[in-house]
């Protein structure tokens, strides 16, 4: 052993060139991730944040202070990234990586976005293409949604975040809302809370996608504008009135016009009737269908307002009597619907307010309604001949007797309490309304 020891010898290894050179990692980087680097005059960071090398300036001019107080700050980087719980835009707000290291860290950490960095103008978007695929609303309520979006929320809200949303906000926009004017009118404040009733359920929506919890309430001490009642315009045609309009329209819409009186339908519910819709020995008129407008404005044929609105008439003698007539007209032209033009086309609402409903005002000398008067005459002076509520809101296509006793209940003369519309059809009948 001895022996075989003697013969053992120091090898000697080639020196390091880089040994006796300043290492790279020297001073105050020397055994910490990461390094603080001169660039330009400049303190610069230089680490490894989700498998990318990361180089961003501190802002600061280099000298021994400003070195050593980042060197700090970035070893409290690592020992974030470490943990992860650093998140580069909170630390680097102005870098142009921002984004990119943003989305990085949503999909590595599966995070979930801020109001902070969700963007109004884009969920908007995004908001109306998700209600229109659920197919929950209809084509003409997705038309409202995108017409207050592109007139009043996407122009005030659009370059802003949901974090911006408040009471405050809220009130900016109202007084900006305020100064903008819809066909030459400023918009009532029942339009403004039309335009909050959409914001607040983005926000909810927004709010359940990102997870923001009841953390999130952004109409926290706002309160929406006091409305005007609907139905204050509400003016409705004496027995005499309706006479004298229909004496003064064209034969061709004296029936229509006669039934719009009589039977308090929508006009759209009134245009979309086609012919196998009547049952003539039963005497029965089924609404299971209405003349609205798609998303972009369009005049298709779809369901009625509601489920409610598909109902069953039981014709009382005179709206029976104002049908008869129009069939007549009908068979004539064999329009697809029922209620056609003077050629035999399709109604068109407004052409019909137009060229027919104003002119013939105007020749009775009778002050301007406008069309849904049909429809509001029919509920006073029914309520006004003791018919019932529940009748009443059965013909009209209402859930229940509620509207019908809030909106008209003022109407009413007597409360006689039929329940079949034969006040109604006498009252009428007296003053000769079912004859030309």
């Amino acid at each position: 052993m001895a022996e075989k020891a003697s013969l053992a010898r120091v090898v000697t290894f080639p020196r390091n060139k880089r040994l006796g050179e300043k290492s790279r990692k020297a001073g105050l980087n020397r055994n910490r991730e990461g390094s603080v680097r001169k660039i330009n005059g400049k303190v610069y960071v230089d680490f490894m944040y989700l498998d990318e090398r990361v180089r961003e300036s501190s802002g600061l001019v280099w000298n021994e202070k400003n070195a050593k107080t980042v060197r700090e700050q970035l070893d409290k980087i690592i020992v974030a990234i470490k943990s992860a719980t650093f998140r580069f835009a909170e630390v680097f707000p102005e870098s142009k990586n921002r984004d990119h290291f943003t989305a990085k860290e949503r999909e590595v950490y599966r995070l979930k976005e801020t109001p902070e960095q969700v963007g109004c103008k884009g969920y908007f978007d995004n908001w109306i293409d998700l209600v229109k695929g659920s197919k929950r609303v209809t084509g003409r309520t997705l038309l409202g949604y995108k017409r207050y979006m592109e007139l009043y929320l996407s122009p005030f809200f659009g370059k802003m975040t949901f974090a911006d949303f408040n009471a405050s906000t809220f009130e900016k926009f109202v007084a900006w809302a305020r100064q903008q004017r819809y066909r030459e009118k400023e918009i009532s404040g029942n339009t403004i809370n039309k335009c909050f009733t959409i914001l607040k359920m983005i926000c909810k929506s927004a709010s359940i996608e990102y997870g923001w919890g009841s953390s999130y309430n952004a109409f926290f001490g706002f309160k929406k504008l006091p409305e005007d009642d609907p139905y204050e315009d509400i003016f409705p045609f004496s027995v005499e009135e309706q006479q004298q309009l229909i004496d003064h329209l064209p034969d061709h819409w004296k029936p229509y016009f006669r039934f719009a009186f009589y039977a308090g339908l929508r006009p759209g519910e009134q245009i979309a009737i086609r012919s196998e819709d009547i049952d003539w020995k039963q005497g029965l008129l089924n609404i299971r269908r209405a003349m609205t407008l798609d998303e972009d404005g369009k005049k298709v044929v779809g369901t009625t307002k509601n489920r409610y609105s598909r109902r069953t008439i039981k014709l009382i003698p005179i709206m029976l009597n104002a049908l008869k007539e129009q069939k007549q007209i009908h068979d004539r032209f064999m329009s697809e619907y029922f209620f056609c033009t003077t050629s035999g086309a399709q109604v068109n609402v407004s052409n019909l307010r137009n060229r027919v409903w104003i002119p013939a005002l105007k020749n009775a000398g009778l002050q301007f309604r406008e069309m849904k008067q049909t429809r509001h005459t029919f509920a006073t002076i029914a309520l006004s001949c003791g018919e019932s509520p529940l009748w009443i809101a059965s013909v009209m296509g209402h859930r229940d007797s509620g509207m019908i006793i809030k909106v008209y209940s003022k109407y009413i003369a007597n409360a006689r309490g039929a329940e079949d519309g034969g006040f109604l059809n006498n009252t009428l009948q007296g003053g000769k309304g079912s004859n030309g």
